[in-house]
């Protein structure tokens, strides 16, 4: 059983404080410019810009623009957003990169369903039928492979997983438990958000190409394993019946091939003659059911960390007695 979400009051959108987070590193061709237009956009926003030990000037020329400047020293965009999240109180927070590949002007239709209570948190989809957005072919490929496996995997329609064009409310980030340290947060982010039955929400935005000068941080091989493991990880942890299960279900059937050999030999002879195709195919099977015993056991337990989750959460949502 999943823990239940106790519904949160509705923001009043004039006592809202909405903070604009930006994760940067060595991004001074951008930075400036993204700041100004969040400035125009959204005014009554505080923008801070979390520098990640950029050496090209990137925190002094963000002062200058007008954000507030933290820095984090952990190398690593996961670490950043941990320490955002850590750090920044706020009722709506707005996670944009520093690169200026992002529209600001369609931070108000971001966040309009986060004040209003009605998702918890709004993925900026750059892969929606709606968005015209510039992406490499091997970025493209990435992306749409990471998204199927994700909708596969949690029974969703979603259109973009890894944005980094998102606004949550305080609930989300103060409920989720991040721990991944590089580009794979965006993954981590919204796989433990549709676990824990959170509410998501995407609109379009169209995704534009980097400033002449300005050089992504992605290393296509490296950070597409890493963000892959992350993903099977992340289905281990918390779906262990459906990944031990369909694991034990494929050595159970493997098993099959060479028992069938041996069973159809023994029939037609009455003499075990495949002696070694009896051995594998038993110890495939066996296999097999270890594998589909241990995701029962392990599904057991999540079940009752879900519930005990959901017993704290009612125990903070209760009103303290006078």
């Amino acid at each position: 059983m999943k823990p239940q979400k106790t519904k949160a009051p509705v923001i009043s959108e004039k006592s809202t404080r909405i903070v604009i987070l930006i994760p940067c590193l060595n991004e001074i061709q951008s930075i400036g410019k993204v700041i100004r237009d969040f400035k125009q956009a959204l005014p009554e926003a505080e923008i801070i810009v979390f520098d990640n030990g950029s050496d090209d000037g990137t925190p002094q020329m963000a002062e200058k623009s007008g954000a507030r400047v933290l820095t984090e020293r952990r190398r690593g965009k996961g670490y950043v957003i941990q320490s955002m999240f850590q750090r920044v109180e706020a009722d709506v927070y707005v996670m944009v990169d520093g690169d200026d590949t992002y529209p600001a002007d369609r931070v108000r239709a971001l966040i309009d369903p986060v004040i209003k209570d009605e998702a918890d948190m709004v993925i900026g989809s750059r892969m929606s039928n709606l968005s015209r957005s510039q992406f490499n072919f091997l970025n493209r490929v990435g992306n749409v492979f990471f998204l199927q496996l994700i909708n596969l995997i949690f029974h969703t329609h979603l259109t973009d997983i890894l944005s980094g064009y998102r606004a949550m409310n305080q609930r989300i980030v103060r409920g989720l438990p991040l721990f991944e340290k590089g580009f794979a947060i965006e993954a981590e982010l919204t796989m433990k958000s549709l676990e824990r039955g959170y509410r998501l929400a995407e609109i379009p935005v169209n995704l534009k190409t980097r400033a002449e000068g300005s050089h992504s941080k992605i290393r296509i091989l490296s950070d597409g394993m890493r963000i892959l493991t992350t993903i099977l990880a992340l289905f281990r942890d918390y779906k262990p019946l459906t990944f031990f299960g369909s694991i034990g279900l494929f050595f159970i059937l493997l098993g099959l091939i060479p028992g069938l050999r041996a069973v159809i030999g023994y029939w037609q002879t009455g003499l075990v003659q495949y002696f070694p195709s009896a051995i594998l195919a038993v110890g495939l099977v066996l296999t097999g059911l270890l594998s589909i015993t241990a995701g029962l056991i392990l599904h057991t337990i999540d079940r009752r960390f879900n519930e005990l989750e959901h017993f704290i959460q009612v125990v903070r949502a209760r009103p303290h007695d006078r």
